[in-house]
């Protein structure tokens, strides 16, 4: 079976990140940022600039605080569900009341790998990397269902595919895979000895929430000779007809078009070019062959990437269109069933986080002031100077989020969270500590601030 590059990114990623963050932890961030007098210049929808600015505290400024909460051994990833906040800290699941933060429940998760998705209104809870699952009902902690043992899952916004056997060598008659209601946890279809292995990747989305329902999945079969990349109808369990060379990179389902992305340049290659491959799944002909580029480092290598580090399963982009660069370096949007380029930047920079209203790109894809395109046109929004935190770091995030844009900072080793709002590019907070959450109206930032030994204190943040 090939190796998802993309699903290892996002598992070093997380590895990476909670190495760091308790090593951080550890270590107490004293002293204040002082008074933060950089100026933010954004634009207009006719481009006229004006200037703005925010000043810091001791943990920062802007926003309004809902809320604090403190956590155990520090918190990694936050989401509100309905009228409660999610919040992972290490040793439990938490679910406290949006509104003021008291606690409604606690659910032990002692595992540092446990991770959690937001399914629709159910919280999944995986106890590492392909671990066992619990889904719960976020308004009361309840268990509602849960798998009799470990599982590689991917999650949509209606249902859990889970295979029990995703390192299998062969065929195996013992392992079954299944769609699964995430309500109840009703089998809607399984598949014995399946021939085939569930991948992850997908077209837009912010981590921790599950995609939207879609009528296909990528697999990459397991049948004699060469992996090669299909379909699979999430209706029926069953396969269509078209196959592909999975690259060892990415593999999309854009509608009924089958995608591979392989991001290694050729011998000689001094473009980042990421080689694009497409078959209509239904009829098996090809669809579209070409290429885009993927921007390079700080040092003039290329980055290889065409997600936000936030989550590296997620290529940035909407429906088929992927965000990605131009030969001369500058962001593009790109239907990769066909082809059709929808727009290039009038000006360069790379990609590094977006939604499906707005493109974040940055002089390169580590380092220098950031902007704000309009994804339909790729028309700038607005500028930032460089928040001083390179995206090599393993406390960088990047999210755009409806209104919202959070960007991690750091002025020397003290780290801050830069909110600012997407209409306007207004920066709106400047909060000491790392971004914990982000969605509609709302920040979670994590700070040292008032924390006890070896934890952190979660601030709810409001717009």
């Amino acid at each position: 079976m090939p190796v998802n590059r993309g699903r290892l990114w996002a598992v070093l990623i997380i590895v990476v990140g909670v190495l760091v963050a308790a090593v951080v932890v550890a270590v107490l961030v004293g002293g204040s940022d002082g008074p933060d007098t950089t100026p933010v210049t954004s634009g207009s929808a006719g481009g006229t600039a004006v200037r703005k600015t925010a000043a810091a505290g001791p943990d920062g400024d802007g926003g309004t605080v809902a809320w604090t909460t403190d956590t155990k051994t520090g918190s990694w990833t936050a989401e509100v569900v309905g009228d409660t906040a999610v919040l992972l800290d290490g040793t439990a699941l938490l679910g406290l009341n949006v509104a003021d933060g008291s606690r409604r429940w606690r659910l032990p998760y002692a595992s540092k790998d446990t991770t959690f998705v937001v399914a629709g209104a159910m919280v999944v809870v995986q106890q590492g990397n392909d671990g066992p699952l619990d889904v719960i009902e976020p308004a009361t902690g309840r268990i509602a269902w849960s798998t009799a043992g470990p599982a590689r899952m991917v999650a949509r916004a209606d249902a859990l595919y889970l295979d029990p056997c995703p390192r299998r060598p062969g065929p195996d008659d013992s392992c079954v895979t299944v769609k699964r209601r995430v309500t109840d946890g009703a089998t809607l279809w399984s598949v014995k000895d399946p021939g085939f292995f569930l991948q992850d990747n997908v077209i837009g989305g912010r981590s921790p929430l599950a995609p939207a329902a879609t009528a296909y999945l990528p697999v990459t079969t397991s049948a004699k000779g060469p992996a090669r990349g299909a379909l699979l109808d999430t209706a029926s369990g069953r396969l269509l007809a078209g196959r592909i060379a999975p690259h060892a990179w990415y593999l999309l389902a854009a509608g009924h078009t089958l995608v591979a992305t392989d991001h290694d340049p050729a011998p000689g290659d001094d473009d980042c070019t990421v080689r694009v491959d497409a078959v209509d799944a239904v009829t098996g002909k090809p669809a579209w062959h070409g290429a885009v580029y993927s921007g390079r480092k700080a040092n003039g290598e290329c980055a290889k990437q065409l997600s936000s580090a936030y989550s590296g399963t997620v290529l940035l982009g909407s429906g088929s269109d992927v965000a990605a660069v131009s030969r001369n370096g500058r962001a593009t949007l790109t239907d990769v069933t066909t082809g059709k380029v929808r727009w290039t930047a009038a000006e360069p920079g790379v990609p590094i986080a977006g939604d499906d209203r707005s493109l974040l790109v940055r002089d390169n894809a580590e380092t220098g002031p950031i902007a704000l395109l309009d994804l339909a046109t790729g028309r700038k929004l607005w500028a930032a100077p460089d928040p001083g935190l390179p995206g090599s770091s393993a406390s960088w995030a990047a999210v755009v989020a409806g209104d919202l844009v959070a960007v991690m900072g750091a002025t020397g080793d003290r780290p801050y969270v830069l909110v600012y709002d997407a209409r306007t590019g207004r920066l709106l907070a400047r909060r000491g500590g790392w971004l914990t959450g982000i969605g509609d109206g709302w920040v979670m930032v994590s700070t040292t601030v008032g924390a006890g030994a070896g934890g952190l204190k979660v601030q709810m943040l409001r717009f």
